[in-house]
């Protein structure tokens, strides 16, 4: 006869058992829906995006707006040496509602018309700035802070938190053109124009370069491209004696750290979308959970990954279509940060930066976070589950003291920048206040003998300034007069307009751009071309000269054909074969900007009042009407005699182009006063099949005032 302890065994097994056929059940019966990750299976986005998945779907699922729950499965495609052809179509079989990735700029815009062919949010971790300005679908989102979000975090902590004006850059390759032109641009929007700015056009120019960099003896240099090129750089630097800062973008590049001495990697100052050494809870978890399922240490991308699901999910949430709801999100807390696409518009997510900096050991620590250019509080370290904060009483001084509340502070000769560099104190460091000038904004304490000055606005200040006597600063130093250079002496081309004929670009029809070019040097310049890759299609279009002599100008035309409508941008390089010598300077000017727009010519525009009863015909050829404001039922605005109305949600009037009102979108018959604000941009497939276009500029329950315009097929 069994005991009762054996029956009550039994009894519990059965039930354990019982209770997970039934979990397995229900979660069987759960509607699932799938999301692509462009990615190897072990990559970035493919983990960061199944771990997310994985935690969604444990803790019961997706909850809907109508209050069914649902599971989320992530299936991973990854492409074939940058073409995405066969994993989209394997994307597309699969029922996709959204993809991630790829992770290449480059990538996405050789196959952004088939991503947008798709018809789901394209959500990616790219951050060049031109991505979405090529994308004319509103279904392209970024996932992190973008490359300019980059650039001015880190120039604003540079020039506002560190007080550093001194700033060099180089760029060793000419991928890194846009980052390193970035970075330059947002120093000037701090004041600072980087001196020098050096570009590395053959590899044997590195030393010399490197004995320019040694000249200038800059506070900062900041180095862009090849991972092998700047360790050699700045490996050569550290031994001839420089003790600037080194930022580089790269530092986790396992080329660059192999070639750098381990004890010189300390020091060295970086930007990130997420920092692995962030110590608020959100991060620590992620972090925790990522290397307990992974056994790797994440990486920004897996990051922005993991919250591009919680955005997702999220979305899915809400009433309305993803695309709608993706946008609609005002706020979410992500691993990187705050992640805001509503508030910041055009598919962008997240303005989260952190500058870095190497320790001892070879990770990273914080300096400082940024939402754009604006400094975040510090992180607040997280607890351990029930443990309570405790404040630890500070010792009372006697007297005024200054402790250093940012990671380096120069200690100057006197009260101002122009002042010498005397030395520098660490955060943390404290000092008694011996004076102070008669504002307080600097503090004068005792540096290794002598008065040192320091900027107050830098400082947490314990006690009371007013309790120090006033010192007279010394007088101001004189500059150093340096005599104006002479004009290069080789030749130096660059592009001074270009002009797109027709404009905008017929699409499928050749036009052609003049580009100005002037050699403002003092020496010839032989053959040379001018060229670009314009977007969206890629095409390499070029145009050459035969030569220019000092202070000639000639129009160069460049000719082709593109197709797809929307607005684009290209950068045109004059000399972009690297054919004619110019000079340090020379070769660091040839880059010209240049916005254009790809549209269909326009047959009819106008703008006209409707009231009821109203019917408006957009290419005004009185053949038939196209829409009507209409009572008769509910009262809205109506395409008849075969006509197609839809809304265009994310554009202004002045943005739409041919092929975004796609008619597979402009599908209705109708849309009710209630959908129609002032605003309202409303897309029409016409009766007679012409693309078209309407802006809603008044409207009440009688009359409709809109502004339109109908383009040719």
């Amino acid at each position: 006869m069994q005991s009762r302890s054996s029956w009550v065994v039994i009894f519990l097994f059965t039930l354990l058992t019982f209770s997970a056929v039934l979990m397995f059940s229900v979660q069987a019966q759960q509607p699932t829906f799938t999301i692509g990750a462009l990615d190897t299976p072990t990559g970035p986005i493919s983990l960061g995006a199944r771990l997310a998945a994985q935690q969604i779907n444990e803790a019961g699922g997706v909850i809907g707006a109508d209050g069914s729950t649902f599971q989320l499965e992530v299936i991973t495609v990854p492409p074939t040496n940058g073409d995405l052809t066969s994993a989209l179509n394997d994307l597309r079989d699969a029922g996709v509602i959204a993809v991630l990735g790829p992770q290449a700029a480059d990538t996405i815009l050789d196959n952004l018309s088939d991503l947008q062919a798709l018809n789901v949010p394209v959500l990616t971790p790219a951050t060049s700035d031109a991505l979405l300005t090529a994308d004319d679908s509103g279904l392209l989102f970024r996932t992190r802070a973008s490359q300019i979000n980059q650039n001015n975090a880190l120039a604003a902590h540079l020039v506002e938190v560190l007080d550093l004006t001194q700033i060099a850059t180089i760029q060793l390759d000419i991928e890194s053109t846009e980052r390193a032109v970035g970075f330059s641009l947002a120093l000037s929007d701090f004041g600072v124009a980087p001196e020098p700015s050096l570009l590395l056009l053959q590899p044997d120019d590195l030393a010399r370069l490197q004995s320019d960099l040694l000249d200038a003896t800059p506070e900062v240099l900041a180095a862009f491209g090849s991972p092998a090129q700047a360790a050699s750089l700045y490996r050569e630097l550290r031994a001839a004696g420089w003790r600037g800062l080194f930022i580089y973008d790269q530092v986790s590049s396992n080329v660059f750290r192999e070639n750098v001495p381990f004890a010189q990697l300390e020091g060295i100052v970086s930007v990130a979308t997420w920092p692995t050494a962030a110590v608020d809870s959100a991060s620590l978890n992620f972090l925790l959970a990522y290397a307990r399922a992974v056994g790797a240490v994440p990486n920004p991308i897996a990051a922005a990954s993991y919250d591009a699901i919680n955005l997702i999910a999220t979305a899915l949430g809400q009433p309305g279509t993803l695309i709608d709801s993706l946008r609609q999100i005002d706020r979410i807390d992500g691993v990187q940060g705050p992640l805001t696409p509503a508030r910041l518009g055009g598919g962008e997510m997240s303005i989260n930066v952190a500058i870095t900096r190497l320790n001892a050991l070879g990770g990273s620590e914080v300096l400082a976070r940024y939402a754009g250019t604006t400094l975040l509080p510090p992180d607040i370290p997280a607890l351990p589950p029930g443990v309570d904060p405790t404040i630890t009483p500070s010792p009372t001084l006697e007297g005024v003291f200054v402790t250093v509340s940012i990671p380096v502070q120069n200690v100057r000769s006197g009260p101002s920048t122009d002042f010498d560099v005397l030395g520098q104190l660490n955060e943390g460091d404290q000092r008694e206040v011996v004076g102070a000038t008669a504002d307080n904004t600097w503090v004068v304490i005792d540096f290794r003998g002598q008065q040192g000055w320091m900027a107050t606005r830098l400082l947490d200040v314990i006690g009371n300034l007013n309790d120090v006597p006033i010192i007279a600063p010394p007088a101001t130093p004189t500059p150093n007069v340096t005599a104006t250079p002479p004009g290069p002496v080789e030749a130096d081309l660059i592009i001074d307009s270009a002009v797109v004929i027709p404009d905008p670009i017929i699409p499928n029809q050749t036009f052609t751009i003049n580009v100005t070019v002037r050699n403002a040097g003092s020496n010839a310049a032989g053959f040379f071309s001018v060229g670009g890759t314009f977007p969206p299609n890629n095409a390499f279009i070029n145009g050459t000269s035969p030569g220019l002599a000092p202070g000639q100008v000639q129009v160069i035309p460049l000719s082709g054909i593109l197709s797809n409508t929307g607005f684009y941008s290209v950068s045109l390089i004059v000399d972009n074969n690297n054919q004619v010598f110019e000079g340090t300077v020379g070769e660091a000017n040839n880059m010209f900007s240049l916005n254009y727009r790809i549209d269909r010519p326009i047959i009819n525009q106008g703008a006209q009042t409707l009231n009821l009863g109203d019917t408006l015909d957009l290419e005004g050829n009185l053949v038939q009407g196209d829409v009507n404001w209409n009572a008769n039922d509910e009262l809205g605005l109506d395409g008849i005699f075969g006509g197609r109305i839809g809304l265009i949600g994310g554009f202004d009037y002045n943005g739409v182009h041919w092929d975004l009102i796609n008619p597979q979108v402009i599908a209705r018959d109708s849309l009710p006063r209630s959908e129609l604000n002032p605003g309202t941009i409303v897309g029409v497939i016409t009766a007679d099949g012409n693309r078209g276009v309407m802006r809603v500029d008044f409207v009440n329950d009688t009359q409709l005032a809109v502004t339109y315009r109908v383009y040719s097929n």
